[in-house]
């Protein structure tokens, strides 16, 4: 499961880079890719129950979810509400734990210029996007959306996973620190492991070669 804002083409190169025995399902939410014209969706109970759905459907057991981000969010809000099959393990990337308060300001409020402005210094939307003011006015419906999730996802008191952990979380993250990050471990009572990657909040992405040798490390542990 992507970041907010992005599809399953973020993990466009993943397949040539994952062990032979592993396959690759990315997720592609409402609202993107060849999904553009559907609503995207508005609060975590029916993306999660969506979410929940395709997976019992689509995905064989034994497998793993993996997140980045707001992806990681929704993996937590899907397996904690309860599924039939469950995962063997989360994989919960570049997020903070679920009571520990954003690192940064909310944007997903801004008007539009100021919006489009600040997706910019995230460095997560692509510059050829927010430079086409026509591109801008048919995505920021699906990026404010998502975005909103993600800022305003917060669990005072939440529930523990219900399967094994591992973080992974970038060096020089601002956004998710690694400090909110190592949070997770008090969340984990079936297993936690943390694996830190040189880079910022993309670090998946800036510093791939790093990232798959801490995934396919954790892969072969799994």
């Amino acid at each position: 499961m992507p970041y907010a804002g992005a599809g399953a083409a973020v993990f466009g190169t993943w397949a040539d880079r994952l062990p032979p025995d592993v396959e690759l399902i990315g997720v592609r939410l409402p609202g993107r890719e060849n999904r553009l014209r559907e609503p995207p969706f508005q609060d975590w109970r029916s993306l999660a129950g969506a979410f929940a759905h395709a997976l019992e459907e689509q995905v064989r057991s034994p497998y793993l979810l993996f997140g980045h981000s707001m992806g990681a969010m929704l993996v937590y809000e899907t397996v904690v509400r309860g599924m039939k099959r469950r995962p063997e393990r989360v994989l919960l990337s570049g997020c903070r734990a679920p009571a520990v308060p954003r690192a940064l300001p909310a944007i997903h409020d801004l008007p539009d210029e100021q919006f489009t402005r600040e997706l910019g210094r995230l460095a997560g939307t692509p510059k050829e996007v927010l430079a086409d003011p026509r591109l801008m006015a048919l995505l920021e419906p699906m990026l404010r959306a998502d975005i909103r999730l993600a800022e305003t996802w917060t669990h005072q008191t939440p529930a523990p996973v219900p399967v094994p952990v591992t973080t992974f979380w970038g060096r020089h993250d601002e956004v998710a620190p690694p400090k909110a990050v190592e949070a997770w471990r008090t969340l984990a009572p079936h297993g936690f492991r943390s694996r830190g990657v040189p880079g910022g909040h993309f670090f998946f992405q800036d510093r791939a070669p790093d990232f798959f040798r801490s995934l396919n490390r954790e892969l072969s542990f799994c």
